[in-house]
C-alpha cells in the first residue's frame, strides 16, 4: 500500500486556476501523486489510512519549479571548471585559471563564465596570447558566459589544427589578426573544430560546447548539474540542446537509477533527419525522461555579440549572423512540425524572430495543428507587431530575466537603445502571450527567486531600471516558473500546480514569495524539494 503524507502548517500556493491558489490548508500525497488539496479536514478524510504529517512550521509549500530552458550536463561541466564569472580583467582571468590549474593532475585547463563586457578592455575578448600566460604546452580553453564559444590558447589551436589556412565553418566565427592567423576566439559552429575527430559535430545548427570528456566524467557532471538544479527547487526541466552526448548521458543516468528530476529533451536540429528516419513522429518516454521535440538556432548569442540585430552598431556589422537562410530554416521547422513535434528556436533579433513567425505560419498552412506550441527561446528584441503575431500564432516565448539583470549593460553598448526592451515579458503579458521564465543555466544559475525579482524589477547590475513597461507582476513571475513553464513543456497535466492526480513534485521555501518585500526575493531559501512524493 502506498505511503500517505499530509503537508500542512504554512502558506500553500497551488498555482491552480488563474491565480496562485493560496486558499488551502493542506496537501495530501499518496505514493507519487497528489491525492487531495483543501482543508485539513478534507485531506485527512481522503487519506486511505492515518498519514504521516509534515509540519511546514510556517514555511511555504509550492509546486516543484519548472525550468523550461536549461542545459543540465553543461551546467555540471561548467561548474567543474574554473569559475570566471566574477573576473573583472584579463589579468584576473589568468589568475583564476592558474589557481585552478594547481588543483588538476594534468590535462586541459578550462574555465567558464567570462564576460568580455566586464574585463575593462574596451569590450574585447581575451586572446590566445593571454591564455598562454597560464600554459604554453597544455590546452587552455575558456567558455564565454553565453555558452556560445571559447577563447583558447595556442596549444589548443594547434591540437585542433586551426591555423591561417583553416576556413571558418558556416555558422561559426574565428577571430584573426591582419595576417589571417587565429587569435584564440572560436565561436558558435566553429567549435566543431575543437571537439576532435570523434567528437560531436553540429555544423551550422548552433554552438558546439562539447569538448572531449570520458563517459565517467560526463556522468559526474550530469550528477552535479542535477544536484544544483534540484537544490534550487526545480524538479522539471527542458534540456534545450540534446545531441548524441546528452542523450547517452541521460539514458545512462536513467538506467543507473541516477535521475533526480524530470527532463524533457529537445534534440538539436542537426539530428532532425535521424528522428524522421526512425519514425519518431510523437512524444517518446515516461514521466521522468521524455523526448519532447526539436531545438533550432536562428541566430547567435545576444550576450556574446553574435545575435543578428542589424542596428547599425559596430559589433553586429562584424559578428552578427544567421545560422540558416530563411528558406532553409523554414524547411527544417516545417519538417519537424509535420512529424508532429514541438519546436523551440533560439532567436534574438527581429529578423530571426520573424523567420520563426513566418515558418510557423507556413507549417500551420500546410499541416494545421491547433495546439502545436512552437516556442521562441529568448525572444530578445521582438517588435510590437511581432508580439501581436506571436500571440495570434500561439507561439510561446521562453526568455531568461536574470540575463537582463546581469548582461543588459553590455547589450546596451552592443545594440543601443533597442536593448531597453530585452526579453519583454510585460509586453508579452499585455498581448495575452503566455509568460514563461527560465534560466538557460549555466548562462545564469538556476535561481528561481532571483529570476522572479529580475522580471518584476527590471533592475540592472548597475542599479538602474530598463524597460519598465516590460516588467511583470510577482504572481505572473511565479506562474512563469510553475504552471506556465509546465505548459511550455507540454507537461501541465502532470506538474506545475498542486492538484489531485498530478505528480507530487513539491518545494518548501522558508518564506512566502508572494508576501516578502520584493528586494528580499533573492534571499529566499529552498528547504526541501520533492520529486514523486519523496524528498529529492
Amino acid at each position: 500500500m502506498h505511503e500517505a503524507t499530509l503537508l500542512t502548517g504554512g502558506p500553500i500556493h497551488t498555482m491552480a486556476g488563474s491565480g496562485t491558489g493560496g486558499d488551502c490548508e493542506a496537501v495530501l500525497v499518496v505514493g507519487d501523486r497528489i491525492a487531495a488539496v483543501g482543508s485539513l479536514e478534507e485531506c485527512e478524510a481522503a487519506a486511505p489510512r492515518a498519514p504521516s504529517v509534515v509540519d511546514l512550521a510556517g514555511a511555504t509549500l509550492l509546486p516543484g519549479f519548472v525550468d523550461a530552458h536549461t542545459h543540465p550536463l553543461m551546467l555540471g561541466q561548467c561548474a567543474s571548471w574554473a569559475d570566471l564569472t566574477g573576473a573583472a580583467s584579463v589579468d584576473e582571468v589568468v589568475k583564476l585559471l592558474r589557481e585552478y590549474e594547481r588543483t588538476l593532475d594534468g590535462g586541459p585547463i578550462r574555465g567558464f563564465g567570462y564576460d568580455h563586457h566586464r574585463l575593462g578592455n574596451d569590450d574585447q575578448h581575451p586572446t590566445a596570447d593571454d591564455l598562454d600566460r597560464v600554459s604554453t604546452d597544455r590546452p587552455v580553453e575558456i567558455m564565454h558566459s553565453s555558452g556560445h564559444g571559447y577563447v583558447v590558447n595556442h596549444a589548443s589551436l594547434r591540437a585542433a589544427g586551426i591555423d591561417a589556412t583553416t576556413e571558418t565553418p558556416s555558422g561559426g566565427r574565428i577571430d584573426r589578426d591582419g595576417a589571417g592567423n587565429p587569435v584564440g576566439l572560436v565561436f558558435e559552429a566553429a567549435c566543431d573544430l575543437l571537439t576532435g575527430p570523434d567528437g560531436v559535430k553540429v555544423r551550422n545548427h548552433g554552438p558546439n560546447f562539447h569538448l572531449p570528456e570520458s563517459s565517467e566524467v560526463l556522468d559526474r557532471m550530469l550528477d552535479l548539474g542535477q544536484r544544483l538544479i534540484v537544490g534550487a527547487g526545480i524538479t522539471s526541466v527542458g534540456d534545450c540542446q540534446v545531441s548524441e552526448r546528452e542523450m547517452d548521458n541521460w539514458l545512462r543516468a536513467r538506467d543507473d537509477g541516477r535521475l533526480r528530476l524530470r527532463a524533457t529533451l529537445m534534440v538539436l536540429s542537426s539530428h532532425l533527419g535521424h528522428l524522421a528516419a526512425l519514425g519518431l513522429s510523437s512524444h517518446l518516454g515516461d514521466d521522468r525522461l521524455r523526448l519532447g521535440g526539436v531545438k533550432f538556432y536562428a541566430d547567435g548569442a545576444l550576450t556574446g555579440g553574435t545575435a543578428y540585430v542589424p542596428c547599425g552598431c559596430a559589433v553586429n556589422h562584424r559578428d552578427g549572423y544567421l545560422f540558416h537562410d530563411p528558406e532553409e530554416y523554414e524547411g527544417l521547422l516545417v519538417a519537424a512540425h509535420e512529424l508532429g513535434l514541438q519546436t523551440a528556436t533560439h532567436a534574438q533579433g527581429p529578423i530571426p524572430i520573424q523567420m520563426v513567425i513566418d515558418a510557423v505560419g507556413e507549417a500551420q498552412r500546410r499541416s494545421p495543428r491547433p495546439d502545436a506550441r512552437h516556442r521562441i527561446e529568448h525572444c530578445g528584441f521582438p517588435s510590437d507587431e511581432q508580439i501581436g503575431a506571436i500571440a495570434s500564432a500561439g507561439i510561446i516565448p521562453v526568455p531568461q530575466p536574470t540575463q537582463v539583470h546581469l548582461y543588459v549593460e553590455g547589450a546596451l553598448r552592443d545594440y543601443g537603445e533597442i536593448a531597453e526592451r530585452m526579453y519583454p515579458s510585460g509586453l508579452f503579458a499585455d498581448a495575452g502571450v503566455p509568460v514563461v521564465l527560465s534560466s538557460d543555466t549555466p548562462v545564469t544559475m538556476p535561481d528561481v527567486f532571483t529570476a522572479m525579482w529580475a522580471a518584476v524589477t527590471r533592475r540592472t547590475s548597475s542599479g538602474r531600471v530598463v524597460g519598465p513597461e516590460c516588467a511583470i507582476a510577482r504572481e505572473t513571475a511565479l506562474r512563469g516558473y510553475t504552471i506556465e513553464g509546465a505548459r511550455a513543456l507540454r507537461r501541465e497535466h502532470l506538474v506545475g500546480s498542486l492538484e489531485p492526480g498530478k505528480l507530487a513534485d513539491l518545494v518548501i521555501v522558508d518564506r512566502d514569495p508572494m508576501n516578502v518585500e520584493i528586494d528580499e526575493l533573492p534571499d529566499l531559501d529552498v528547504e526541501q524539494a520533492w520529486v514523486g512524493g519523496r524528498p529529492a
